[in-house]
């Protein structure tokens, strides 16, 4: 029996946490950007939901506007107007509040607090027009059948929480109750009415919780995958990308169609091995990030590209240089490196030798090409004496 009743216990305290928006709370104090990014996502939402139920809404009002006018008898002339006066606040007032919604949606800086107001307002007046057309219903001693329309649509189409909820659903319980039993409607049907009213309230608020945490959720989930990603495609000593990385950021210029110059630069430390053995690997990994800082400031640190791209050779892809310009770039990454003169170890000082590759006018279909060149490039300068740049078969030694 204490079993069963902590389960009965637990679930109403879920179910509590749902309706008072608690769950939701909790969410967006563990991240503060959650709570704007949940408010611009619901007004988008709502605000598709709201035009897309409009279209339809309006066709349907015209139609039956047309053939209550056209059915219209002097014996059901009250309720014929009343039906008509309902279905005309759906046309006129719904349809222009869903243009509002929709040219309010559509602009460049959300405004959210006006877009809010605009899609409350559209429940409300479609709550306004049910009201008109309930009463000629319960002219014909018919209740509630509008009422239960209007509580599948608010139940499908608006997320909205419990206040909005009740601020747009209590005025229309109010008055098909009072109305129903004025027009003497049985006992039965008006409690099944608030009974109904309760329900929606319930799953409406439910859904709207459910909603919003599983935004929150989703984006926790996304941003921790991204973190993961970029994790796994840093270099871990340098902080720059690694060659899995590098790739990545390679097919990515494939895919958007680069129609810029494109140029790959790579820098190896020369001596790098004999360094390793006179020193221990914490320093090593010091001068190696040193280096790695040392030519970042060269590089532009938005467009161009930096990865390591094994033990102690460097690559930067660097776009929109031209071609004459590149030999110049690349001797002042090397310039950067000497003028370090980090010592070697051998009474000199550390050194890098560069090799440049560059597929010009957008002729970027596969970067194997292009950085098979500027390793080859990189050979070339390293077998000519290190210290040099290599570029389209020469070398260029500065004395």
């Amino acid at each position: 029996m204490t079993g069963f009743k902590n389960i009965v216990k637990s679930v109403i305290s879920d179910y509590g946490k749902h309706l008072s928006g608690s769950k939701i709370r909790e969410l967006e104090e563990q991240d503060a950007l959650s709570k704007s990014l949940l408010q611009q996502h619901l007004c988008t939402a709502n605000s598709r939901r709201t035009v897309f139920f409009s279209v339809p809404a309006v066709i349907i009002a015209i139609v039956f506007s047309a053939v209550t006018i056209m059915s219209m008898s002097v014996n059901d002339i009250r309720e014929s107007v009343l039906s008509l006066a309902g279905l005309l606040v759906i046309v006129v007032g719904c349809g222009s509040l869903a243009v509002l919604v929709y040219r309010e949606f559509r602009r460049k800086k959300l405004n959210l607090k006006k877009l809010k107001s605009l899609i409350i307002f559209f429940w409300l007046c479609f709550s306004l027009a049910l009201m008109l057309i309930s009463l000629a219903d319960l002219s014909f001693n018919v209740y509630t059948r509008r009422y239960y329309l209007f509580l599948t649509v608010m139940a499908v189409f608006p997320l909205l929480n419990l206040k909005q909820s009740l601020f747009i659903m209590v005025p229309y319980l109010v008055f098909s109750v009072t109305l129903g039993a004025i027009f003497g409607a049985d006992f039965l049907t008006l409690f099944f009415t608030v009974v109904f009213s309760l329900a929606y309230l319930l799953i409406s608020s439910l859904v709207y919780t459910s909603y919003c945490c599983l935004f929150i959720s989703d984006r926790k989930l996304n941003t921790a995958n991204e973190r993961c990603r970029q994790i796994n495609e840093k270099d871990s000593l340098t902080g720059v990308f690694n060659k899995k990385g590098l790739l990545h950021r390679l097919t990515d210029i494939i895919d958007r169609g680069a129609d810029r110059n494109i140029a790959a630069v790579f820098f190896g430390v020369d001596n790098f091995k004999e360094y390793n053995r006179t020193h221990t690997d914490s320093e090593g990994d010091e001068c190696l990030y040193n280096i790695c800082k040392c030519v970042q400031i060269v590089a532009k640190p938005v467009t161009d590209i930096m990865a390591r791209y094994s033990g102690d050779e460097f690559v930067l892809i660097v776009e929109n240089t031209k071609e004459y310009d590149l030999v110049a770039f690349a001797e002042q990454i090397r310039k950067n490196v000497e003028r370090m003169a980090l010592p070697d170890g051998n009474d000199g000082i550390m050194t890098a030798t560069v090799g440049v590759s560059s597929i010009a006018d957008g002729d970027f279909f596969d970067y194997s090409r292009l950085l098979k060149e500027a390793e080859d490039n990189l050979a070339l300068a390293k077998k000519s004496g290190k210290n040099c740049v290599g570029y389209m078969g020469n070398v260029f030694k500065v004395k």
